[in-house]
């Protein structure tokens, strides 16, 4: 409703401006009238929009700080678990996905044509889907995820420790339309070892090097309707902090030398933040002078990778616009051979 009243205010000042330059010459004092008229509404439409923004922000991370208050506010003797329901949507998607493949694979063959570029996007389509769809109706019945002061849980992985767990992180997809896709990554560098259970599209998955069996990471999407996904991330970080004190970022795009970097530049800086840290640093300059060197040796590599990611990133963007246009020159070229 606000934004709409914003609007409505937006437009009424872009016509009462617009109307001020047409009255200028004939009735300036009239046009100067609507002139500040329609900055004042500008202005005040932009106020409130940017005000509405803050008492969003400020409404979702009272939302997150009431769930998770609720959460520690448990009695010590009950049930310490976070529950998330998986819903219908992987299982909708998967099913979507494996149908649209197929009448895309059906249309593609039967066209006169021969047009090859439709016929190999639905064959790749239906193996994606079916796969999405298994691993849905894998966890059919089981929440999507669990957490309690043990460790996590889900469907395909079981209940793996928080001491197994190196690192979690929040990772968030938007769509086109403005959506958004929330996913909580478990760094498990020793997932074959220690999950209880591993399904069998993991061990398919391993063999084109993706998934967790391959890369140790878990991998769980979050739906956002009940919890919100940044409260679930506060509460698996607060739980993996109070069973292992671990309490530090982890980026899965990052190298494991680069998160263990970025960990120990962020041990040494809360280590320098704390109460009497600079005298005891004056007390031992040996060791300071050591944490120093390392720090500066952890920010040469944190650069690097910030380098090489930049230049996996150019040569992915020099790989895929080719692509492209191949894509988009298709029929044309086509065409061109049929003559």
């Amino acid at each position: 409703m606000l934004q709409l009243v914003n609007l409505l205010l937006v437009i009424s000042g872009v016509i009462a401006v617009g109307s001020g330059l047409v009255w200028w010459r004939n009735q300036p004092a009239l046009a100067l009238l609507l002139l500040v008229s329609g900055v004042a509404l500008i202005t005040l439409a932009y106020f409130s929009d940017r005000g509405g923004e803050r008492r969003a922000e400020q409404r979702k991370r009272a939302a997150i700080r009431q769930r998770i208050d609720e959460f520690a506010r448990r009695p010590a003797g009950s049930s310490q678990t976070l529950r998330l329901g998986g819903g219908l949507r992987n299982i909708l998607a998967g099913l979507l996905l494996t149908l649209l493949g197929l009448a895309v694979a059906v249309m593609a063959s039967a066209d006169l044509r021969h047009d090859v570029i439709p016929l190999i996007l639905g064959v790749l389509l239906v193996p994606v889907g079916l796969l999405l769809l298994l691993r849905a109706l894998a966890g059919v019945g089981q929440p999507a995820l669990e957490l309690d002061s043990v460790g996590f849980a889900t469907a395909l992985t079981g209940r793996i420790p928080w001491r197994e767990v190196s690192g979690i992180c929040l990772r968030t997809v938007t769509q086109r339309n403005g959506s958004e896709s929330f996913f909580l990554m478990f760094r498990v560098q020793r997932f074959a070892r220690v999950a209880p259970r591993i399904h069998w599209t993991e061990r398919l998955l391993a063999v084109f090097r993706l998934g967790a069996l391959a890369r140790g990471v878990v991998n769980v999407s979050l739906p956002s309707k009940k919890d919100p996904p940044a409260a679930v991330y506060a509460l698996a970080r607060q739980l993996w902090k109070q069973s292992t004190g671990n309490d530090y970022e982890w980026s899965p795009l990052q190298s494991d030398a680069c998160n263990e970097a970025m960990k120990r530049a962020g041990a040494l800086a809360a280590r320098l933040d704390e109460p009497g840290a600079m005298e005891a640093a004056l007390a031992h300059p040996e060791q300071m002078e050591q944490a120093m060197a390392q720090m500066d040796a952890d920010m040469t590599l944190i650069a690097a990778e910030h380098r090489r990611q930049a230049k996996k990133q150019r040569w992915m963007l020099a790989l895929f616009l080719p692509l492209i246009v191949l894509l988009l020159a298709w029929p044309w070229i086509m065409r061109l051979f049929a003559r």
